[in-house]
């Protein structure tokens, strides 16, 4: 899903750069803070 979720958020980016839509480009900000949180939550439950 993370990797998905990366792919969203470039293209999210491209699309706000492109089209000069920083609404689009701050979505894409959190939504990559979303795929790193659940990267962090799968490591550590991958450690228990």
């Amino acid at each position: 899903q993370a990797s998905e979720l990366m792919g969203y958020v470039r293209e999210l980016t491209v699309i706000g750069v492109m089209d000069e839509k920083p609404m689009m480009v701050w979505a894409a900000h959190y939504l990559s803070a979303l795929a790193k949180a659940l990267m962090d939550d799968a490591e550590l439950g991958m450690m228990r």
